[in-house]
């Protein structure tokens, strides 16, 4: 999965410094699924201000989340 912030209905750029691409990636492996996600910024000064905003944090926490979410669908 793609998405991103950057653009606004139609396809128009929207202003901004921290905009960025997410992708999220689901691959099959070893009876499990791994689940990637990737964040492509523009600059690097929008990816530190990110990080120091605790993005990694969060989408770790999310990822958690979505984890517990899927074994719990398992059962």
């Amino acid at each position: 999965m793609v998405s991103t912030g950057a653009m606004t209905e139609g396809w128009v750029p929207q202003a901004g410094d921290l905009n960025f691409v997410r992708i999220d990636t689901f691959e099959a492996e070893a009876g499990g699924t791994r689940y990637t996600s990737i964040a492509r910024h523009w600059e690097e000064k929008a990816m530190e201000t990110h990080k120091a905003m605790g993005f990694v944090q969060g989408w770790g926490a999310v990822a958690d989340q979505l984890a517990e979410l899927a074994e719990q669908a398992d059962r």
